[in-house]
């Protein structure tokens, strides 16, 4: 075969694979491609790094729990059984690990769960209402957002990171929570008008 003809084979192969579903790219791992299950990793590496911050408010935990996931979702690949998306599954498992460090570091008390972690700069929380601007200009008060944010109620704060920070469409997030899409749309309207009370009242103790 001409080299050129077999460089434009490849090409095409490359391509099909770069656009694979994540269906696929987990079928192609539970036949023996190890490097199907790599491009699962990268795809959704940097993702599940800015949910589970956005969950744990703390940048090392976030990174630890992304690398424990994968190492989970390795571990179980063969009990996917579909019915939800596999990136369903896998933010599934994202949100469980979170949820999971959070009980552990209530219940020992050593970090105070409103508090867990630093913030990062202050535009990541300029997404969630343009009314904060003014109050993520210093690291106090930084953490005093990050507090409001992990005072919400789950049923709030999640689909409220998920459509906030990770960029979630309400539908994608009614199929990853098993909700139905009118509690989505309700329960982020209530988070966000429960974070900007909590942030104007924060506003007011700082005057």
């Amino acid at each position: 075969m001409p080299c050129g003809e077999l460089s434009a084979r490849v090409g095409v192969v490359a391509r099909r694979r770069a656009v694979d579903s994540d269906e696929k790219l987990l079928a192609r791992f539970l036949g023996g491609e190890e490097e199907a299950f790599e491009e699962l990793v990268v795809r959704y590496e940097a993702p599940f790094r800015k949910l589970a911050y956005g969950l744990v408010r703390d940048w090392g935990l976030a990174e630890d729990i992304a690398q424990d996931v994968f190492i989970r979702a390795y571990q179980k690949a063969a009990t996917y059984r579909g019915g939800a998306s596999v990136k369903a599954w896998l933010y599934r498992i994202v949100m469980n690990r979170a949820y999971d460090e959070l009980r552990r570091l209530h219940r020992k008390r050593e970090v105070p769960l409103e508090q867990a972690g630093v913030p990062g700069r202050a535009e990541r929380m300029e997404a969630f209402h343009a009314s904060t601007q003014a109050l993520v200009e210093a690291s106090e008060l930084q953490s005093r957002i990050a507090t409001a944010l992990a005072d919400l109620r789950p049923e709030y704060r999640t689909p409220l990171v998920l459509r906030e920070i990770d960029g979630m469409t309400y539908r994608e997030i009614a199929e990853l929570l098993d909700w139905p899409l009118g509690t989505v749309q309700i329960r982020i309207h209530r988070g966000r008008l429960e974070l900007r009370s909590r942030l104007a009242n924060l506003r007011e103790d700082l005057l």
